[in-house]
C-alpha cells in the first residue's frame, strides 16, 4: 500500500523569494528531531540553488507540508532559527543540511 500522505518543503528568503521548492525541483529531503530543533537535509539540490541558500543562511525561512492525498487534509509547518540555522552545503554531494531551533504549525484560517 502507498502512503497517502506526500510531503514538500519550501526555503524561502524572509522576503518572501522562493529558493527551494522539493517537489518543483525533484530533492529529496528528510525532517527529523535534532537535540538543538529540528534536522533537514535535501539531497539533488542544483549547486546555483545550494550556494545561495548558503549566502542567504540568516534570512531563511524553510515550510513544511504534509498532505493527506486521501482525505484532502493539509498540515504546515513554519521552520526557522531563533539565531542563525547551522547550515552545510556540500558541493560535491549536492546536498544541504539545516538544523533550525523552532517549528511552528500553523493554517491560513489563523493568519
Amino acid at each position: 500500500m502507498t502512503n497517502p500522505v506526500k510531503q514538500k518543503l519550501l526555503i524561502k528568503q524572509v522576503i518572501g523569494r522562493m529558493l527551494l521548492d522539493t517537489e518543483a525541483n525533484g530533492c529529496s529531503f528528510s525532517l527529523e528531531p535534532h537535540e538543538n530543533g529540528w534536522s533537514v537535509r535535501v539531497e539533488q539540490v542544483e549547486p546555483a540553488i545550494g550556494r545561495e541558500i548558503e549566502r542567504l543562511a540568516s534570512e531563511l525561512n524553510l515550510f513544511y507540508f504534509e498532505e493527506n492525498t486521501a482525505t484532502g487534509e493539509l498540515r504546515k509547518w513554519w521552520l526557522y532559527d531563533l539565531d542563525l540555522p547551522q547550515l552545510a552545503w556540500n558541493a560535491d554531494e549536492r546536498t544541504l543540511s539545516l538544523v533550525l531551533s523552532s517549528r511552528v504549525s500553523y493554517t491560513n484560517e489563523r493568519v
